[in-house]
This record gives C-alpha cells, structure tokens and sequence, in this order.
C-alpha cells in the first residue's frame, strides 16, 4: 500500500494542474435530504499536450461533464486503497492492521478521484485504461516562452444522505445540513484540488427554501429571490482558502446580531435554543475592544464572526470547528442560561479560543503552512485565549487552570505525543488531539515564563502583519514566502535577536519528545551551618505507545535519554521574608547549600500535662504569634518551608517532594500564591498518604470555611480532609466535613435550609464537600466544570478500606437528608442541577458500604422519585436523569438491586433493546432503556455508559453493539458511534478478562474479529474508522489479528519480525494474558466461519484437542497447571460455601450474593473483598492456605486439602 501512496502522488506531478476559482451552485432539498450540486471550476493547465485532468472527488453520482461548455468524456477512479481487496484479505485472514492504519494516517493522499477528458483530441481514440506517459524534458514550459492553458470544467452530480463531510441533523423537529470536511477532506462533496496545498477562490450559491437561511464561509455579496418567490439564492465568497477549510449550513436558523457589534458578529440558533443565546454570548462583545488593546495594528479580521449553535449533543467534535471566513460550528449543548453555574466555567473559555481562531489558526490571519506549525499555532491561540480569560475569571482562575491541564497531561496516555514528526501531514488526528493541543499551550508558556508575555503578544502581531496585504485583510496570494513557511524559526527570530539557537534547542526538546520532567527534591535546615541543604535528582518519564503506561528513566543508567537544561529558581520562605537562589541544572543530580538570614528563635518552657506535650511534639503548624492552638510557644526553625520552581517555569513536569508535615502546614496557611496552597496540599497527602496529625485536621478545616482562600483551594482541602485520619485510624477528616455540613445547611432542629447560591465560591464549595466524601469511600469522577465528563467508576470491585470499615453510620442519614429535604428558595437565583447531580452519586456511593437495608431502599426510592420529577419538569440537559441512572447501576454493582448482573437470558429484540426471554424487566431496566431510546442524545451516552458498567464484559454484548448501533446508518445511531466505541476502548483498557477472551482462537472470538474487520474497512467516516482501530489495536496488535493465529501460526509469525525487536517486543505484548489452548493445524484454505471445517477444543481441558508436535510441549503443560487452579479454585469454593451454610442461615438472595464474591476470590481478583466478607465466619485462613498454594504450584485434591 505504502507504493499506492507514492504512485498516487506520481499521478500529482505527471500532469500538474492549478485551481483559480471553483463556483458552487448547491439546490438543497431537506426533506429528501438530497443536494444538487454543480461546480464550475477554472484550471491552469501547464502542459499542452495533457490528455485529462484528475480531481479529487468521492461522489460516482456524477450526471455529466462539460469543457469550455462541451459535453465531454469522464471516468470515476476508485480510492488506490482498494476495498475489494481488503475484503478478500479479511476472508483469507490475511488482513493486517497497520494496512488500515496506513491509509487513516493519510486520508488526503490515499484518495478516489474523478477523470474529466479534455478536448484537445478525440475522445473516441482515447484509451480509458492506457496510461498517458510523463512529458519529456522538452516539453517543460518556459514561464516567458508559453502561456498556460485555462480550461473551465463543468461537473453536475448528486449527493444522497449523509456521508463523512455531508451531514444532515434534525433536533426538535427540525431538520438542516451541514459541510464539515475538517478532516475529512473537501473531496466527499466537491470536485477539487484537496491536497493541503493550493489555496484558491471559492463562490458558493446556495438555493434554499423561503423559510430556510443558509450560513456559508467567507461574506455574502447577494441574496436573490426566485421569480416564483419559493426559494432563495445565498452569494458567498472566500478567498485564499483551502477547499477543507469552505463549509455552509443550511436550516431554519434564526438570525440574532450582535447588540454592541451588529456588523461584525452574528450568531444563529435553531428556534429552540434561542432563549439562551442572549446570555450565552452576551460576553463576546467584551471582547473586540480588548482584542484591539492587544493587537493595535490589527484590525477585525473579517468581515463577519459568524457563530452557528447546532442541536444539543450535535457537532462531531465536541469541541466547535471553526472555518475559513469567520464561520465557526459549535454544539447547542454550549448554550445556557441565567440561572446555570457550572455551565459558564466550561462555554466561556471555549467561545474565547474559537475568537480567538479568527487572529490565530487553521482559518486565521496567522495560520499553519506546514506540520511543523500546528503546534505552535495551537498554542499560540489557547495562549491568547487564557490571556483573554484573565479579564473574565481572574489570575487564579488561570493559574488553577494551567495547573489542571498539567496534572492533565502527566495522567494522560501519551504525554501529548510528539509534536514535531517528519511523517504528520497537515490535517494529522495525532496533531489534533487534546493532549497534544495542551502539550502545545504549556510549551508557550514556559517560553512566555523565559521571556515575557508581552513579547510573544508583539512577535504574534508582527507574524500576522506579514500575512496580511495593504488593506488589513488576509492575503490572496496562493503561494507563501519562505518567511511565512517557517514559522517556528520567523517566531523565534520575532520574538527576541538573542539566543535563538538555544531557543530552538529549547522548542525542539519539548516538541520531539513525549517527555515529561520528574524532580525528587529534598531539603534539611543545618542549625550548625546556618545552611539548607537542598537535593534534587532529575529523571524522564515517558510513555509507551502500545498501552500508554508511564516509564521513569534515569539519565545515569540511560544514554538515550537526552537531560533537561537550563536555570530552576529555589524559594527559601524564611522568618523575615522569601529568598529566591536560581540554581543551574547541568546534571542529573545537583546538591547545593542554599544560605539564610534568620537565626532560630529560642524555646520557652511552659507546664503542661503529658499528654499535651505528646500532642504538640508530633506536628504544630507555625502561627502568626508563634503559638500553637494551646497557647505554648514552640521552638521553631527559622525556614517556614522551600518551594522548587514557584513561577512553574518548568511547568512540563512532576515533582515528587519530600517535605515534612510542619513545613507543608505552614505553606498552606501562610503562603498567598495559589500554587503554592495548592502543592502544600498535594505534598502533604502524598508525603503522609492520608495519616496526619491533629492540628493539621484543624487547619484544613480552618481553611475549608475561610472565605478569604480561592475557592478551588477550599475544594482541594475538602478533598484532603475527606482522606485524612489520625493514627489511631479515627476519620477526624470526615468527622470535620460531616460537622461543616450539619453546622451550615441544617438548622437547629435538623431541617435542611434553603438553597440560595447567592455566593458563588460557597456553591461550589457545598459540591466540593459532597464530592469529597463520595471520592473517599469509592474513586469516581465528576465533572468539575459542565456536564461533559463522563462516568468513571473504578469497576475492579468495591473493596472495603479502613474508610470503609469505620465508616460513620451518619454519612449515608445525612446525605440523605439533604436529597429527600432538598429545597431552592423561591424565586430561585440559580439552578441546582448541578448540585443535585453530585449528591445523587454520592448517597448511591455510600448507600454501597451502608448495613442499614432500610436506609439503602430509602436511597433507592428517592432516585425513581427524581426519575418521575424529570419526566414532568425535565433539569437542564437532563443532568438529573442522568445522575439517578449511573446511581442504580452503582447499586446494581454493588449488590443492592439483585439483578442477575447476566447476559445470558438478554436478547435482542426487534425494538433494537433487550428483553429478557425467562424474566421480566423490572422498573430501572425500563427506565434504562427508555432513556437509551430516546432523542436526547445525552441520555443516550448516559445509558450507554450504564451498560456498558454492567454488560461490557460480555462478548455477546459487543456482538450486539456492533450489530444494532455501530453499523447502523441511522442518525440517531451515527451521532453517538464515536461515543459507543470510545466507551469500548475504555472497557478493553479496564477488563483484562474481556482482552483475554477476545484474543483466544475460537469461533465466537474469530466471528466478532472479523465482523469488526469489515465493518472497519466498509465505513466511510474516517473519524469512526480511526476510533474503530485504536480498539482493533489494543485487543489483537498492529497486524494480523492474534486470534486468527493458532499457536504455530503465532511461532511463524513471530520468528518472521525476529529482526525487528520492536514489532517482536509489540507482538509478544499483544498475546500477554492469552490462553495458549493447544489447537490442531488447520488447512489454510479453511475458513474459521465453518465450524465444520476444524475440531474445536473442548471447555474443560485438553482431553478432545489432538496431541501437537514436540515443538507445543511447553504450551501443552502450562495449559494443563492452568486447569489444574481451575479445578482447585472450583472445589476450595465448593467448599468454602459449605462451610458458610453451617455457620449461619444464608437464603436464596444472600447465598447468591456470597456465592458471586466467592467466585470472584478464587479467580485470584478482589481479595480484599472476599476477606471482609469471610472475616466474621472465620474462614479467612482457608483462602490464605489456598493462595499460598497456589504460587507454590502445588495442588491438591480437596480430601488431601483437609
């Protein structure tokens, strides 16, 4: 295929051709959703003697074509991947997946094209099939000798339904389409030049309904009514542009100017959403003045900001897309109204970076000419945009925000990836990735941090002066300047005439890499020396592309790894003030003694009890009088505490800090910087892990209701005190947040208070505590801003801790109350959605670890009764609908509900759900899916999340995703496809047992591969197909799938990629967990679909499977030990509930209950859980004996086991 690349760009050269102009002419019929299309397209053709010209197009509904307005021969030429072929590799199981992954690397070389026949000879003596051969050297035209021959070529076609750049949408009943070719490529509806090189001129007319407006990129020079007054003819035009980069809409949108810049920026909503937008984007305005603070010499960009809002969970990036001309799509989940919160946290800063997409980015005045530019103009624009987002929320905000989107990184699966590659092409997925995007904006940052923010907002307009023409508008020009190419270099020279060598040394480290800097520091204050004795140890964590788990490397053992240089500024808090030293990082290790000013104060004696002075010598936090909270003065150090890189200048990085609990304390309460609070914290927990001492419970509570602290510091402490415990494993931390709750949302006679959320900080404090306490019991995510995280629910199991176990009985009656008794005062200010949301997931949370039946069913039924509330007064986006579906899957998890947790008696019915063939569905199943049938695509992702938790680890239940919602063409399916396979990634990386199963060599596993297979190669979204094959990849490798490989295959294949120890290394990853089932050879003509055709090997062991060669004897032995623990798990848990049953009266419900736990102990996993089970029947030494047993490889049989 790599060939078919390189001859498809040969096809390029051999006949060049240039686009001037290309006209439009689009009729659109929304009811049939049909478009009828014809371009007009002007040609410079180089070559005399050219026989046709090729243009890439996807569409073979073309009606005809015309040259210079004659009729003309034309032919389609399929994409050079051929689909055919992949099939038939699939059939013969010979299909690789780096072959696929080839061709979506690159969806804009690997493209169909369309073949237009010029006149210059007679079409009846032309061979279709014969391939013209290449000019010779006399042919090359001279540019003063020749002129080019200009053509103008005419193509009329069809387009039918939605392909992967057409899309049509209906919400609400109402129906419109819209181009979105991004990333897929303008060649999925126009004929065009689609090669990320040649910018041309663009005029669309649009012909729409009377009751219809069409919004298309660039300006709009005519509006024209039909004579019979029916439809009406839209004039855009877009110069400069590439043909991905042209996009229109069409539906009946409402027109709504802007109040302060009515010229310059319109927004259009369908009519359901319009009673939102005027708070939505009341901000905007705000913005155009600041903007030309900013920029002075630049004006407005274009000369309309057009902001389209789509339906609610439409838009397939989630995240806006904006277009050439000053044409952004946005999803209508974006719009809220007066009364949201959380809402305006997550809308603004991203209505801020696509204005900010005007000045910098894809369709900007400062755009990226190569790969090598992405990046930095990604970073560029969120850049500007958080400079922007000072005026709005403030420098902490920010400086919180920064800090998010580090840890963010760190956590993530690929550390950004590498920015910089020879390989990326211009509209490369890797390039677009969040992580790769916020990878970019800390890079910028540290630079600003070398430099001044000042001087990159200077260099940025000066890069854009260069771009534009006399008139301050983009220039037309097609062909850029070499300055203009290398932007990475004209930025660095812009930005400072000093040191730009090591700048681009700076720029490069952090761009070809994955990297990301570690710090272990350690300090001690030398009373002798008057000195601070500071270590930091420098090493590298990087990520490995196959799974995405995190490798720390040493710079003394690894050679390969290159060494972060450069200066690291060290604060020194002291008695009289802060001293920064700036330390020079030049090896992997740097011991330094940092001098001080203040000498340690002396100690007075008081009298006290013993017990005091225990208390007070384990850790006192310093005070302003240096007193502790008895009155005592204390001996103190004359350093407060030391901070490693308080200006996060290296802000790529993780510092693993050993500092002691006073100095940790003493950062929290006395330290103004934000940072600084919030790494006081993280260190304190980390240094700890959770057991602190008293006071430093009191301070944190001091701090939590402080209302001089940043909010978002309040919260992270809620977090802290939730995990907190004293020594004698006392929950003094929950305690202290049980107490907050019942001192300020109670009253005196235990009624819940009103809800007022006048105080916005105290709001998200309240949401802060609850969602601390429900992260304290079980790991859970919720969403910090909005309603756009997902539902993360650590499903390994719900093993019980020492929080657990000494649990307070009234955390689940007071979380309670607060649900049953919720009320907002009237007339509300705010809505409490949000609110609500956070405390349904945390009553389900604790009404796990409850031993109260009675509460847990109160829980339960005050979840139906908000079920029941949604259905007359629906929340915004229905938040709480979907809160109380995950909090019954959470109880349905947990055990509470009893609902065999089974795939088995499901099928599928034709109402495409499930309906049970042995039971009835009870009341949360038919909430359930109704919810996963309905029209809201919210609910829908919801749901499918719930089922995800439940049956994700059932192959039937993948059978029956790919069957009923992957494949389908439906529109309600397609927009949440991505949806569903992303949530099938996500259970792959979590169930090893799913992987395991998957990747065995039998006949379900080898139908679901290969169903998977066509359908990856038959979809036409290269988006859905991109996402389809990060899951291919994870379960069976990058080539043929392994559970198309028996074991002898697997030893070939194995031994053929024996050169490469990378692709050896990649393969053997991919079979670690899998069963080696000894099978017999098959004949390679066979097909794996007929079970005829070959013996499957049987359930219980290896008794019916043919003896292999010697070669398998190894294989053949560890098969037998692993039947063998089979075999002794089944009867030790056999056993086990015998002995259960003695002990104590268990009925049916329980026994299957316990039978389940059980289950799941002897498989090896969930331990801890079968252990607190078994602990009040004594049998907790039996599963102990068996586990020894078991890593001593001796089994015994259950007579002997006595």
């Amino acid at each position: 295929m790599i060939n078919d690349y390189h001859d498809n760009l040969d096809r390029e050269k051999l006949y060049p051709r240039r686009i001037i102009n290309e006209e439009v002419w689009v009729s659109v019929d929304l009811t049939a959703q049909i478009l009828y299309c014809r371009v007009k397209l002007t040609v410079d053709i180089s070559y005399e003697k050219q026989e046709y010209v090729d243009f890439d197009f996807a569409i073979d509904n073309v009606e005809k074509c015309q040259v210079n307005q004659i009729d003309t021969n034309f032919e389609y030429i399929s994409s050079v991947s051929n689909k055919d072929e992949a099939l038939s590799q699939i059939e013969t199981k010979s299909f690789q997946l780096q072959d696929l992954e080839q061709k979506l690397s690159s969806p804009f070389v690997c493209k169909p094209c369309l073949r237009v026949f010029l006149p210059n000879k007679s079409t009846q003596e032309q061979d279709l099939t014969k391939e013209a051969s290449p000019p010779s050297s006399n042919d090359t035209l001279d540019k003063s000798g020749h002129q080019n021959t200009v053509y103008n070529i005419q193509v009329t076609y069809l387009l039918s339904g939605s392909n992967a750049s057409v899309l049509f949408r209906q919400f609400d009943s109402h129906s419109y389409v819209y181009i979105d070719g991004f990333f897929t490529g303008a060649y999925h509806w126009i004929p065009c030049v689609d090669n990320l090189c040649n910018r041309y001129t663009f005029t669309l007319i649009i012909s729409v309904a009377t009751d219809l407006f069409a919004v298309a990129s660039g300006d709009v020079e005519d509006t024209i009514l039909s004579d019979d007054e029916t439809s009406v003819a839209y004039y855009y035009r877009v110069g400069n542009t590439l043909p991905c980069n042209v996009s229109f809409i069409v539906g009946p949108f409402k027109v709504l100017p802007d109040p302060v810049y009515p010229a310059s920026i319109t927004y259009f909503a369908l009519p359901g959403n319009t009673k939102w937008l005027a708070n939505t984007t009341r901000f905007l305005s705000k913005l155009v003045p600041k903007m030309q603070s900013v920029f002075p010499q630049v004006g407005f960009p274009f000369s309309s900001f057009k902001i389209v809002f789509l339906g609610k969970g439409d838009g397939r990036h989630g995240q806006g897309q904006s277009f050439a001309g000053g044409l952004c799509l946005v999803p209508g989940d974006w719009l809220y109204g007066e009364d949201i919160i959380d809402q305006v946290f997550y809308t603004r800063p991203k209505l801020v970076n696509l204005f900010c997409s005007l000045y910098i980015g894809d369709n900007g005045l400062l755009g990226p000419q190569t790969a090598k530019d992405i990046w930095l103009i990604h970073g560029l624009q969120q850049f500007l945009g958080m400079h922007l987002l000072k005026d709005l929320f403030g420098n902490n905000w920010c400086k919180t925000r920064y800090l998010e989107l580090a840890q963010y990184l760190y956590h993530s699966l690929d550390g950004g990836g590498c920015l910089v590659n020879d390989d990326d092409h211009l509209r490369s997925p890797n390039l677009y990735k969040k992580t790769a995007k916020v990878r970019s904006l800390l890079i910028i940052y540290m630079i600003s941090k070398r430099m001044s923010t000042q001087s990159i907002i200077s260099a940025v307009e000066k890069m854009i002066l260069t771009h534009m023409d006399s008139n301050g508008k983009l220039s037309e020009q097609s062909h850029v300047t070499e300055e203009m190419v290398d932007l990475v270099s004209n930025f660095v020279s812009t930005l400072s005439s000093r040191n730009v060598h090591a700048m681009i040394d700076f720029i490069s480290r952090w761009t070809r890499s994955c990297d990301i800097l570690k710090l272990r520091c350690g300090y001690r204050y030398d009373s002798k020396k008057k000195f601070v004795e500071l270590a930091v140890k420098q090493s590298i964590i990087t990520f490995r592309s196959q799974d995405g788990k995190r490798i720390e490397r040493d710079l003394d053992g690894d050679s390969k790894v290159s060494m972060f240089k450069g200066g690291l500024t060290v604060q020194v808090m002291e008695m009289e003030g802060a001293h920064d030293h700036l330390l020079e990082m030049d090896s992997d290790i740097l011991l330094v003694e940092l001098p001080t000013s203040t000498r340690r104060m002396k100690q007075h004696h008081r009298k006290r009890s013993k017990s005091s002075l225990k208390e007070s010598d384990t850790v006192i936090p310093p005070t302003e009088a240096n007193l502790d909270e008895e009155g005592v003065i204390i001996e103190k150090d004359p350093v407060l505490w030391v901070r490693i890189d308080p200006d996060q200048e290296w802000i790529l990085k993780f510092v693993e800090f050993r500092r002691s609990e006073r100095d940790s304390i003493s950062c929290l309460r006395n330290c103004r910087d934000v940072w600084g609070q919030l790494e006081a914290l993280e260190t304190l927990m980390s240094r700890t892990k959770g057991r602190v001492s008293v006071t430093s419970i009191r301070c944190l509570e001091q701090i939590l209701t402080d209302s001089r602290y940043y909010f978002q510091v309040r919260g992270e402490c809620a977090r802290c005190l939730a995990k907190c415990y004293t020594t004698n494993d006392r929950l003094m931390g929950l305690e202290a947040l049980l107490k907050l709750l019942r001192n300020k949302y109670f009253d005196k006679h235990g009624a819940v208070l009103s809800n007022h959320f006048d105080d916005i900080s105290e709001y998200f404090v309240k949401c802060a505590v609850i969602q601390a306490i429900a992260q304290a019991i079980h790991p859970i995510s919720f969403p910090i801003y909005g309603y756009d995280s997902q539902f993360s629910l650590n499903l390994a199991s719900f093993q019980m801790t020492h929080i657990q176990e000494s649990l307070p009985y009234d955390v689940l009656q007071l979380l309670l109350s607060l649900l049953e008794q919720n009320d907002t005062a009237y007339p509300p200010l705010f809505d409490d959605c949000f609110y609500l949301h956070n405390l349904i997931i945390a009553c389900a949370i604790c009404s796990v670890y409850a031993k109260d039946q009675i509460t847990r069913h109160r829980v339960y039924k005050q979840l139906f009764r908000y079920l029941k509330r949604e259905e007359a007064m629906p929340s915004y986006h229905n938040i709480i609908t979907g809160a109380s579906l995950k909090g019954l899957t959470i109880l349905q998890l947990g055990g509470f509900l009893r609902i065999p947790n089974d795939w088995e008696p499901m099928v599928v019915s034709e109402t495409e759900g499930l309906v049970s063939s042995e039971r009835e569905s009870n009341d949360w199943e038919k909430a359930l899916w109704k919810s996963f049938r309905s029209c809201n695509l919210l609910l829908i992702k919801i749901a499918m999340e719930c089922l995800f938790h439940l049956y994700g680890g059932h192959i039937e239940f993948l059978e029956w995703l790919l069957e009923a919602w992957i494949e389908n063409r439906l529109e309600r399916y397609e927009r949440t496809r991505r949806s569903a396979i992303r949530l099938l990634q996500k259970q792959v990386a979590l169930r090893a047992t799913l992987r395991n199963r998957l990747r065995k060599y039998d006949e379900q596993s080898i139908h679901f591969c290969l169903r998977w297979l066509r359908w990856m190669v038959e979809e036409k979204d290269c988006l859905v197909q991109s996402e389809g094959l990060k899951v291919a990849k994870h379960i069976w490798g990058s080539y043929i799938p392994l559970c198309l490989l028996t074991n002898e295959e697997y030893e070939r294949e194995r031994n053929e990629r024996k050169k490469s120890h990378k692709e050896r290394k990649e393969l053997d990853y991919r079979l670690e967990g899998r069963k080696m089932v000894v099978l017999p050879a098959r004949d390679q003509s066979s097909s794996f679909s007929s079970p005829t055709s070959q013996q499957q090997p049987s359930e219980l062991g290896v008794e019916n499977v043919q003896q292999p060669k010697e070669s398998s004897a190894l294989v053949n032995e560890q098969a037998t030990q692993e039947q063998s623990v089979e075999k002794s798990s089944f009867y030790l848990m056999k056993e086990m509930m015998e002995r259960i049953k003695e002990t104590c009266d268990l009925d049916s419900e329980d026994e299957h209950y316990m039978l389940s736990f059980l289950e799941q102990g002897c498989q090896g996993a969930h331990v801890n859980s079968v252990k607190v089970s078994l602990r009040k029947f004594g049998l907790e030494k039996l599963l102990v004996r068996w586990q020894q047993q078991k890593s001593s490889n001796e089994f015994q049989t259950p007579k002997e086991f006595d």
